[in-house]
């Protein structure tokens, strides 16, 4: 007569897995940030169901981070505030990257080591992650990566990551009220605005808006862009009406200028604008038609050119370089 078989062993063999499958997602866990024994825990039961730990959870969880140093040689260390912190993955450092995407991981580890990057922090945070996971000779291999370096203009003032993250939350959503730092003016100007989009150019980072009203007549009914810096943080207000799903249109000039063969003759000239087309011709200078949105933009870009490039239209922005020529040549003649 044959004997039933006992359920017993497979009792054991699926309890056993489940604790390794905790064990595991504790890492993963971990990688989000520090806990608390009884945030861990929490998770684990919001992830898995109630009985990812027995009633005695908090004996559990000590025994789970006992096995992850023993086994996996994992540095688990208790903080100051009474949360816990994977510091070293030990042997879990799983992820070991090609020489290629170390190569590049190496390029933005470069890039955003300095500079006040838009996420710059959050982003060193992912990197350090990444980082971690990574076994000691990679990391060390990483060190050794010469990355491609970066001359980039670096702002003298920071900007408020408060202030950054809501204006991001009402991006073509709230129009703004807020106080700014014009280089119009000594004291702080008024401005409503419809914000559009946040961009980086030359160090600084803008907030580019449809421009309801402000001080200055010129801007009012144009998108401008402000740098995020100049704003003062508790000055934003957002208003809770909705923007309407669509603004007024942008203005766009038809640009053309003409490169000096000097600049031009290798024909690998910088397309600084929209909807870019150059036309070389035999003596080695190039004409380039484009688009701009933006006068004051364009002429800071041409006027790098210096005397090897010459706009010849729109005529606003031919008017603003000859007055730009005059001032300087004033300035200079003292």
């Amino acid at each position: 007569m044959a004997t039933p078989r006992s359920r017993r062993g497979r009792g054991q063999k699926r309890s056993s897995a489940l604790t390794v499958q905790r064990r595991l997602w504790l890492i993963s866990r971990f990688v989000r940030g520090p806990a608390t024994p009884a945030e861990l825990i929490a998770d684990a039961r919001r992830t898995f169901d109630a009985s990812i730990y027995p009633p005695n959870a908090l004996v559990a969880l000590r025994h789970d981070f006992n096995a992850l140093r023993n086994e996996f040689l994992c540095t688990i260390e208790r903080q100051p505030d009474g949360r816990y912190a994977l510091t070293d993955f030990g042997r879990l450092t799983l992820l070991n990257l090609p020489d290629e995407e170390l190569e590049a991981l190496a390029f933005l580890v470069a890039l955003f080591s300095e500079g006040n990057w838009p996420n710059g922090p959050q982003v060193r945070s992912l990197l350090d992650h990444i980082i971690a996971l990574l076994p000691h000779e990679r990391r060390a291999s990483l060190r050794q990566q010469q990355a491609v370096e970066f001359e980039l203009p670096h702002s003298s003032s920071a900007v408020d990551q408060q202030l950054l993250a809501r204006l991001r939350r009402n991006l073509r959503r709230h129009a703004l009220r807020f106080l700014y730092r014009s280089t119009f003016s000594p004291e702080p100007e008024a401005h409503r605005v419809a914000p559009v989009r946040l961009f980086m150019r030359d160090g600084h980072i803008y907030l580019e808006a449809y421009c309801y009203s402000s001080p200055h007549q010129a801007t009012v009914g144009k998108y401008i862009p402000y740098r995020v810096d100049r704003i003062i943080p508790e000055s934003l207000h957002v208003e809770r009406r909705v923007l309407p799903p669509e603004l007024p249109p942008r203005r766009l000039w038809p640009l053309r200028y003409r490169l000096s063969s000097q600049v031009a003759r290798n024909r690998d000239i910088a397309l600084w604008f929209p909807n870019s087309t150059v036309t070389y011709y035999p003596d080695g200078s190039a004409e380039v038609s484009a688009q701009t949105g933006d006068l004051w933009q364009a002429e800071q870009i041409l006027l790098r050119y210096r005397e090897h490039c010459r706009v010849l239209e729109p005529a606003e922005l031919v008017e603003m370089i000859r007055q730009t020529a005059e001032r300087m040549r004033a300035l200079y003649a003292e």
